[in-house]
């Protein structure tokens, strides 16, 4: 697939999908995102290593109060298509990671232009016109589309710039050597954060479980989540029972 249909491809989804989690269908995720963007790219393995990470480094982050927070979904996408232009994960990552706090910037900006089309709704519902109210309250949708669609649609348009760049700095020994560990290094973070919301001082068994079965017996990732399910669903039924 050429360059300029992945960032049609991509810009789009980017724009729907924001739309559709404010309604509450939650179909926007950085693992998603990342999978759509492998099968764009033509490598859905790559899609789900760069999703998954992160999706991993966006546990604990929530827009409380409406707080502005690093977009991981946008982030994704951006590094899939880098990393498979440049053919390393690591810059992939990195490049994915630093648009993902870039693209806070958007959010803002379309958080706020959200208030233009409110106030125009508020004006028509004054003069009792319905119709107007329910097209200017439909309109407000457009600054959240926009504003993920437009930066994702030029930013892939882009991936061949962004290439040569990475490409340039990554022949750099010392530069190639960090972003090898700070990509390693990520990972480290989604895990630190996802442990303190934990309270691992009651439930610090099923992390003693889960990391032996990872660490000395192999189980994989898919594996470690569904015996963790079943350690759960086991451990609440015994916590009610007990307690009827």
């Amino acid at each position: 697939m050429n360059t300029f249909m992945v960032a049609l491809l991509l810009g789009l989804w980017s724009g729907v999908a924001m739309v559709l989690n404010l309604t509450g269908l939650g179909v926007r995720t950085a693992l998603l995102s990342g999978v759509i963007a492998g099968l764009c790219v033509g490598d859905v393995a790559l899609g789900f290593q760069i999703g998954a990470q992160c999706l991993l480094l966006s546990v604990g982050y929530y827009t409380y109060g409406g707080a502005t927070t690093p977009d991981y979904v946008t982030g994704s996408m951006f590094g899939v298509v880098v990393a498979k232009a440049t053919g390393s994960f690591d810059v992939g990552l990195t490049v994915a990671i630093a648009l993902s706090l870039l693209m806070t910037q958007m959010d803002i900006l379309g958080r706020a232009s959200t208030t233009v089309f409110q106030h125009l709704a508020d004006g028509a519902l004054a003069k009792n016109d319905i119709k107007m109210m329910e097209v200017w309250t439909v309109a407000g949708t457009l600054p959240w589309i926009l504003s993920r669609l437009v930066p994702t649609f030029i930013g892939c348009l882009l991936v061949d710039q962004v290439a040569a760049i990475t490409s340039f700095a990554t022949s750099i020994q010392w530069v190639s050597n960090g972003l090898a560990v700070v990509g390693k290094g990520l990972p480290a973070v989604g895990f630190a954060l996802l442990l303190s919301y934990m309270d691992i001082k009651k439930y610090w068994p099923f992390m003693i479980i889960g990391y032996v079965m990872y660490a000395y017996m192999g189980v994989g990732t898919l594996g470690l989540a569904l015996v963790g399910a079943a350690a759960g669903m086991l451990y609440v039924g015994t916590t009610n029972g007990g307690a009827e």
